[in-house]
């Protein structure tokens, strides 16, 4: 009876259909170290792979490149190169995060090559860690790693630059709720240091993290009314 139950909970986190608004998604995505010992489904790798390669980037170049590593011995070698982070080993999958900057450089030069690439795979790690939390699965972003051995661990030719490590499983710890600046400390109106005086009542209290999704949607649907109204208004004319 205990095996059948396991097979079904095993058989649940597969699924990879996501109910969490966006909202959700980003404010309780958390950086995962520890994870079940469960495989990932390559379905599931694919549908975050995916969310991945719709990032936006410069010119549309989408000069990102992905490798998918569920070798348990390569994924040991790629936790020796991230600086001895040896929690990596235990990750069922991992994404390396590669820039082909060729066309960056071509485009844009020196900015393309030294920002533009980076900024492009930024995007797309960043898309490819929500989706994974919004399927049930869970990431950390690892950027600390030796680039000439993890180059050579994964055969990436001279004219590609690892950009980070991905390590994806089902998530076997609860992180606390980081700190997070205001939006006080951070945002200025119109200049760089312009304070904006009562921020929450100028910005109707936005608060991702507080859950104020209600008032999100209502903008949206209130969005979506003005929208419906002027295609109503087309269509008479």
């Amino acid at each position: 009876m205990a095996e059948e139950e396991e097979e079904v909970k095993v058989e649940e986190k597969t699924d990879i259909s996501a109910n969490m608004d966006v909202f959700e998604c980003i404010a309780t995505r958390r950086s995962i170290r520890k994870f079940m010992e469960l495989d990932v489904p390559m379905e599931m790798l694919g549908a975050i792979l995916d969310a991945g390669r719709y990032a936006p980037s410069s010119g549309n170049v989408q000069n990102w490149r992905f490798i998918i590593v569920k070798n348990k011995d390569t994924i040991q070698k790629i936790a020796e190169a991230a600086m001895q982070q040896l929690w990596i080993g235990q990750a069922p999958a991992v994404i390396v995060v590669c820039s082909d900057s060729e066309k960056l450089q071509m485009f844009y030069g020196t900015r393309g090559e030294r920002l533009y690439a980076i900024q492009n795979c930024a995007a797309s790690i960043q898309n490819m860690l929500l989706a994974a939390h919004a399927i049930g699965l869970a990431g950390c972003w690892v950027g600390a790693f030796d680039e000439a051995i993890l180059s050579r661990v994964l055969s990436i030719p001279e004219n590609v630059r690892p950009q980070a490590i991905i390590p994806i499983g089902y998530p076997d710890e609860i992180v606390p709720t980081p700190m997070h600046y205001t939006l006080e400390s951070l945002c200025f109106l119109e200049s760089y240091g312009s304070r904006i005086v009562n921020i929450k009542r100028v910005l109707q209290n936005p608060d991702v993290g507080g859950r104020l999704s209600d008032m999100i949607k209502g903008v949206v649907d209130a969005s979506k009314d003005i929208v419906d109204k002027a295609k109503s208004k087309l269509k008479k004319k």
